[in-house]
């Protein structure tokens, strides 16, 4: 694998105390491929296909990357051994496969499919065996596997793309959530006291947090462009997210996880999909 410095930003003093290193997607000459930016402002490439790349995740033990890619045609699930640069096809039906999470373990990967005529959420093993379908309503988006071992995804109810979540074998499927506004993206915070997501409750794309004991709303972006697809930090404290029109300008940013000390990453271009490497 080659890796490639593009160069560096230099961030705010206060931001260097905490490190952090963030896998995100960007487009460069209409080519979308990985790449990994720390505390520092480094940037160093991690994919070079000529095909698109998005979608990075990183492994709990650090060693593999899944991702989505249209390396063979449309979107399918991919992963990296980051120790060999094997690259893998862990997914070949004839429909959209995508956003990847992994369980707590590694020893599975959740992601969705249109494989059966909708919206899917599927679950498989890192080698991409065992397959099992968890839905069944063809309306399912943007999985992601909770510190209490529960899927957490969004669904889409009388329109609106609601926060649900679910047993990793596919039982227990309860409704969280029912008021106005599509909400996508949910995730358990590490500490499970809240559920942080993005929605248009308010009119924008903006990213929220909801409390589990109370269901308290907290609202944490206030933009006039879109906030979008935020990722918890391993710990908690922090959360990633993008900000722009998702045409020309679209950016990475890093924020406190009350919405506080808000840190543009990149600066030029179309940046997308930031996920936590550490």
């Amino acid at each position: 694998m080659k890796t490639l410095i593009l160069f560096f930003i230099l961030l705010p003093l206060n931001s260097l105390a905490q490190e952090f290193e963030i896998l995100y997607t960007s487009q460069v000459n209409n080519n979308d491929n990985i790449y990994l930016i720390n505390h520092l402002g480094r940037i160093k490439q991690i994919t070079t296909h000529p095909r698109k790349d998005s979608s990075p995740m990183i492994s709990p033990n650090g060693k593999q990357m899944v991702f989505t890619s249209e390396r063979v045609g449309w979107w399918k699930i991919w992963i990296l051994d980051l120790e060999n640069n094997d690259y893998r096809q862990l997914t070949n039906s004839g429909s959209a496969e995508y956003s990847p999470s992994w369980s707590l373990d590694g020893s599975r990967i959740v992601f969705v499919s249109g494989r059966n005529g909708g919206a899917e959420i599927y679950t498989m093993n890192p080698d991409g065996q065992d397959i099992k379908q968890l839905t069944s309503n063809k309306k399912n988006t943007m999985p992601s596997w909770g510190s209490d071992n529960r899927i957490y995804y969004s669904s889409q109810v009388s329109g609106v793309y609601q926060i649900w979540h679910m047993n990793p074998d596919g039982s227990d499927q309860q409704q969280l959530t029912s008021d106005k506004g599509d909400k996508l993206m949910a995730q358990l915070a590490p500490d499970q006291k809240s559920i942080l997501y993005y929605g248009n409750r308010d009119g924008n794309m903006e990213i929220y947090t909801m409390e589990v004991s109370s269901e308290n709303v907290n609202r944490l972006t206030d933009d006039g462009l879109m906030d979008i697809r935020p990722r918890w930090s391993p710990d908690g404290k922090r959360i990633v997210f993008e900000r722009g029109n998702k045409r020309s300008n679209q950016q990475i940013y890093i924020m406190d996880a009350d919405g506080s000390n808000q840190l543009q990453l990149t600066k030029t271009g179309y940046n997308y999909s930031p996920s936590f490497m550490r």
